[in-house]
């Protein structure tokens, strides 16, 4: 299972994900705005980082994986798409973290990881078909 470069790549999707909960995504000279202040941005990255750790998991039954990954992805690039509308309508003098963009590379590694899993999905069917 971790010997896979795609568990690796869903794995890194995950910790960055994952230390989205504790870092600053915006900031302002009278404030800084966590992740966990903004409700649905909260609800976003629980759902992205349990999909992503749970996919991991999934490597046996490779075809929910692949879906799995595909849904992340998507989910992931509307959240990076909902962070950018954030971008645009912030308030004056405020700026956004490097953390902020990390949704979007978390859709490039799980991206990479259905990548990976489809390769391995095609080398176990032409197997399969070899056998027979």
């Amino acid at each position: 299972m971790i010997q896979r470069i795609q568990t690796l790549f869903l794995l890194a999707a995950t910790a960055l994900l994952s230390s989205l909960f504790f870092v600053t995504i915006a900031r302002s000279q009278v404030e800084s705005v966590k992740l966990v202040q903004i409700m649905p941005l909260l609800v976003f990255n629980v759902i992205t980082a349990a999909i992503s750790f749970i996919t991991i998991f999934l490597f046996k039954k490779r075809m929910l994986q692949v879906r799995l990954t595909i849904l992340n992805s998507i989910i992931l690039i509307g959240y990076q798409a909902w962070i950018v509308y954030l971008f645009i309508n912030r308030p004056e003098g405020s700026t956004f973290t490097t953390p902020a963009v990390f949704p979007i590379v978390a859709a490039i590694l799980s991206w990479l990881a259905f990548r990976y899993i489809a390769r391995d999905e095609a080398m176990v069917r032409a197997a399969d078909r070899l056998r027979k």
